[in-house]
């Protein structure tokens, strides 16, 4: 039995302006982009799926997301 929650869980983050350069952070522009993550625990290890804007983004322990996510483990 994992200690993990077997459901998952699902996070939205927004996108935001002050990554596209400077002055663009004080303007704090709001934009209708999102990054969606679901994450669950599976008994075969680790799998990741990718799929629109940056599908093409590794699909292993040097995503990002993956290792963001084993720090926090």
């Amino acid at each position: 039995m994992s200690a993990f929650d077997t459901d998952g869980v699902h996070v939205r983050v927004p996108a935001t302006s002050a990554n596209l350069g400077p002055g663009f952070d004080a303007l704090g522009l709001a934009l209708d982009l999102y990054d969606d993550v679901s994450a669950r625990v599976i008994e075969a290890g680790l799998a990741i799926e990718v799929s629109g804007e940056g599908a093409d983004l590794a699909r292993d322990e040097t995503h990002l997301v993956v290792r963001a996510m084993r720090v926090v483990f």
